[in-house]
This record gives C-alpha cells, sequence and structure tokens, in this order.
C-alpha cells in the first residue's frame, strides 16, 4: 500500500491545492499519508483499496469511497504516540491538545459532496500501522463547527479549521 500511496501521491500532484503546511511533514508527505489512510480504511472495511484508485486527477473527487450507500471522505493526521493513546484509550478530552479532529478551512466547502467523514490517525513518526478513530456525518460537522482559530484549549490552531470533538465520532464498526 505504502507503494502505491507514493506513486498516486506524485501522479496527484500538479492538479492538488494544497490548504495547509505542518512542521513535521512536507506536502509530499502530507499526501502520501492522505493516500495511505484512504487504503488502509478501505482495506478495513473490506472494500478493495485498488479500485478506488482514480484514472485521473484532473478534477476533485466527490467521494472517497462508498460504504453502507453513504459517500465517505477518509481524513488521516499524525499525533505524537502519548496523545495517540489516550484516543485510542478514550480517555482524551474534546478541549484538550489533540481532543478535536480538524478539518482544514480550505476542505470545509467540500463537506457538502460527502455523507460522513472518518477520522483516523497514525502514530507520528510511526506509519506503520493505521489507527481509526471514528466517523460523523458531514451534515452535523457543516452545521455546528465552523472553521476557527481559537482551540478550546486557550491556543491557536496552526491554520483555520472546523474542530470536530473526537467524543462525537461514532465506531467505525458501526460501518462493517
Amino acid at each position: 500500500m505504502r507503494a502505491y500511496s507514493v506513486s498516486e501521491s506524485k501522479r496527484r500532484d500538479s492538479y492538488i491545492k494544497h490548504h495547509f503546511e505542518v512542521g513535521h511533514l512536507s506536502y509530499q508527505e502530507r499526501d502520501q499519508l492522505g493516500f495511505l489512510g484512504e487504503f488502509a480504511c478501505c482495506q478495513f472495511l473490506g472494500i478493495d483499496w485498488k479500485d478506488n484508485i482514480r484514472e485521473d486527477y484532473l478534477e476533485i473527487d466527490s467521494y472517497d469511497f462508498i460504504v453502507k450507500g453513504l459517500k465517505a471522505d477518509v481524513k488521516s493526521e499524525t499525533i505524537p504516540y502519548s496523545y495517540a493513546q489516550k484516543i485510542l484509550s478514550g480517555q482524551i478530552k474534546d478541549n484538550e491538545l489533540y481532543g478535536r479532529r480538524l478539518i482544514n478551512k480550505g476542505q470545509f466547502s467540500l463537506l457538502r459532496k460527502y455523507d460522513i467523514v472518518i477520522f483516523s490517525f497514525f502514530i507520528r513518526n510511526q506509519l506503520d500501522y493505521w489507527y481509526p478513530i471514528g466517523y460523523l456525518e458531514a451534515n452535523i460537522i457543516l452545521n455546528n463547527y465552523p472553521p476557527t482559530f481559537k482551540r478550546p484549549d486557550g491556543g491557536r490552531y496552526p491554520f483555520p479549521g472546523s474542530p470536530v470533538p473526537t467524543s462525537l465520532l461514532k465506531p467505525i464498526l458501526n460501518l462493517t
């Protein structure tokens, strides 16, 4: 899967608009991570991820794949180990650092195309395993979590984004 994520990232590169930067990943690495997360999610849900590789990237897609009749988009991020453990154990609080899943403002309007958004992560600097967090209906995000710079803990996000509380996410096993 990793080799495919690299090749698809390269094929799509000249067609994609990069909405944000982070210090720990280059934009190529972020693109690869996105593909890797999508492929892993498909595999988890019993969908052949190779069937979802597009012929071209001339236009923005309408969704990543369909599961249980729902148009799904997968959001993947990297999270430091200590916060990842808190998320996986259910001990993360929504208003603490890494307690919300962030959708970049530049991608917010695309939510209208999807029925659900699936959130997932890789442990930072350890991209060997994909962790599903959960999913939420796109209309709930659109109607309740407009993009902002302000974090609930008083800090600032590195870019304006829609801060979706982790506690609201539904179990991904509902989609299997």
